[in-house]
């Protein structure tokens, strides 16, 4: 008996963690991709840029004009496990809601081996890659 359990064991063991470390990215983008749309939307409404810090411990929004006020922060991806790479930390949205100073940046979201990644276009679209 006890060595089935351990054969089991042996064999679900990998799997768990996998599903692990996909429900752990998964919910890491879910994040970004809201943290992202909450502030586009917020340069719309005010009409003002906002400059988006991208970092794995922190996500901050801020507009910007004579004084800058930071309007939106939120824990990053590493406080989950997930490791955040970056092509561009910085990038800008313009009160139409196109982007500004980030074409193409491309957002990597890991852990373990489950990976997928979000692309901001130069219009401010955002597009989710599994």
């Amino acid at each position: 008996m006890i060595t089935v359990v351990g054969v089991l064991v042996a064999l679900l063991a990998p799997r768990a963690y996998r599903w692990v470390d996909r429900t752990a990215v998964r919910a890491s983008i879910a994040d970004v991709s809201a943290f992202y749309n909450q502030a586009r939307l917020g340069a719309m409404l005010r009409g003002s840029r906002v400059r988006i810090d991208f970092s794995p411990a922190l996500l901050s929004a801020t507009y910007e004009g004579i004084e800058d006020s930071t309007f939106l922060t939120v824990n990053g991806p590493a406080t989950d496990g997930v490791e955040l790479r970056v092509s561009r930390r910085t990038i800008r949205i313009q009160p139409n809601g196109l982007g500004w100073g980030g074409a193409n940046t491309k957002l990597v979201l890991r852990r373990g081996e489950a990976a997928e990644s979000l692309t901001i276009s130069r219009e401010g679209r955002l597009k989710h890659w599994r």
